[in-house]
C-alpha cells in the first residue's frame, strides 16, 4: 500500500478512535457532573486516546525523514479496537448504572 494512503488510513482509524472515546466519556458523566465539567473530561480522556494510539502506528526505530511515518499493522489495528471495546464495556456497564431505584 502507498505511504500516502497508510497515513490517511492511520488518520481515520486515530480520529475515530479519539471520537468514539469522547463520545463514551462524555455520555458517561454527563448524568452525573456538569455538562462543563463531563465535556473537559472527555477532552482530556480522547487527547490521551490519540496520544497513544497514534503511538500504536508508529515504526520501531523511526527516524524522520529517513522512514515511514507510520506503520499500519493488524496487531495495532486490533490493539485500538480492544481498547474501545474495553472502553465501551466500562462505561456502558458501570455497576452505578445498573443500580434500580
Amino acid at each position: 500500500m502507498d505511504p500516502q494512503y497508510q497515513k490517511i488510513v492511520v488518520l481515520v482509524i486515530v480520529f475515530t478512535a479519539g471520537f468514539l472515546t469522547w463520545k463514551m466519556v462524555k455520555d458517561f458523566y454527563i448524568k452525573k457532573l456538569h455538562k462543563v465539567f463531563a465535556h473537559l473530561i472527555a477532552v482530556i480522556t480522547s487527547s490521551f486516546m490519540l496520544l497513544s494510539t497514534m503511538f500504536l502506528f508508529m515504526p520501531k526505530n523511526y527516524q524522520r525523514g529517513t522512514g515511514p511515518e507510520v506503520e499500519l499493522s493488524f496487531m495495532s489495528i486490533m490493539t485500538v479496537v480492544v481498547m474501545l471495546a474495553v472502553l465501551y464495556v466500562f462505561f456502558k456497564y458501570s455497576p452505578q448504572n445498573n443500580k434500580k431505584e
